[in-house]
């Protein structure tokens, strides 16, 4: 048979008999239609208007005309939207952000020392205890009381928090750690523009500036004004703690990949692991009173004290 009538022949059976892709495509194809069908009118993208799209381009590039050449104009449009406060919050909670997070352990390395948290069992262990007795207890449930400070713009509240949780350090390194981060923390904010008319107290920790920060750049509150539905002020707090959290546990994490050593692939398999007990933690902490707020860990405390008298440290605490 020449090259040409076996051509033609194939295209004849390709035509007789349904190829076995389609045939299992046209379910798959035929699933995703109904499933689109059955989606309520207002899920359904709405056509694009040309003359709004005009607008939203004239109004990007009004935006982008504004920026200056380091992208520091934080009160241009841009910064507004509906995902502003998440892209916010990824901000703060980044390990590119530089507060100096990476130099302290919280203790963590000297319970590698001791053999507390030598083996990556005793790792999960550790933050855990940390994590369900410290933070849930002491600092998520007065970042959320700051949080809310901030959203209503009362000093007084947020310096009487901020008091509270500098006396819950329970060594001077954990102290150091708290108030050196939020200087490098409202350092940064200054530096960008973020911070120009919030009175601040002079000694606010990280966890206080990192309230303020996240208020600050939540777009319900650029203007200062307080939240009008405290349902999206609650929200915003739970957010927020949740990047707090997130943020600690990643440094906490990378903490342990120098000490005990700690693989990649083992880190990664402990973040995954906590990933679902975050926004539990951070409700439980949201639902304590005050005259409940505060926790004492007697292990965390002498590990922390007795980090200055190790024979080798890489970290500040």
């Amino acid at each position: 048979m020449c090259l040409k009538n076996w051509r033609r022949t194939l295209a004849c059976d390709c035509a007789a008999k349904p190829c076995p892709l389609s045939l299992k495509a046209e379910p798959m194809a035929g699933t995703a239609t109904a499933m689109a069908e059955q989606q309520e009118p207002s899920a359904a993208a709405p056509a694009a208007c040309p003359a709004q799209m005009q607008a939203d381009r004239a109004s990007f590039v009004e935006a982008a005309a504004t920026l200056q050449p380091g992208g520091r104009a934080c009160s241009a449009a841009s910064w507004h939207g509906p995902d502003f406060g998440l892209t916010a919050l990824l901000y703060l909670a980044g390990q590119s952000l530089p507060v100096g997070g990476f130099a302290w352990s919280q203790g963590l390395a000297a319970a590698v020392e001791r053999g507390h948290a030598g083996t990556a069992e005793g790792v999960r262990c550790w933050l855990w205890g940390v994590l369900r007795l410290g933070l849930a207890r002491n600092d998520l449930p007065l970042l959320l009381r700051m949080h809310a400070a901030a959203s209503s713009a009362d000093a007084e509240a947020l310096t009487r928090w901020n008091a509270l949780m500098l006396a819950g350090r329970e060594s001077r390194e954990l102290w150091q750690e708290e108030l050196q981060m939020g200087r490098a923390l409202r350092r940064v904010l200054h530096d960008q523009n973020m911070l120009l008319a919030w009175p601040l107290p002079q000694d606010a920790g990280y966890t206080a500036c990192f309230a303020v920060a996240a208020v600050m750049l939540d777009q319900h509150a650029r203007s200062m004004q307080p939240f009008c539905d405290p349902a999206a002020q609650l929200r915003a707090g739970a957010d927020a703690a949740c990047a707090y959290v997130w943020s600690w546990l990643q440094n906490q994490v990378a903490v342990a990949c120098k000490t005990v050593p700690l693989g990649q692939t083992a880190a990664q398999k402990l973040l995954l692991e906590f990933m679902p007990a975050v926004p539990q933690i951070v409700a439980q902490a949201a639902a304590l009173p005050d005259d409940e707020v505060g926790s004492s860990l007697p292990g965390l405390a002498l590990c922390s004290a007795g980090h200055e008298r190790q024979y080798t440290r890489l970290f500040r605490s």
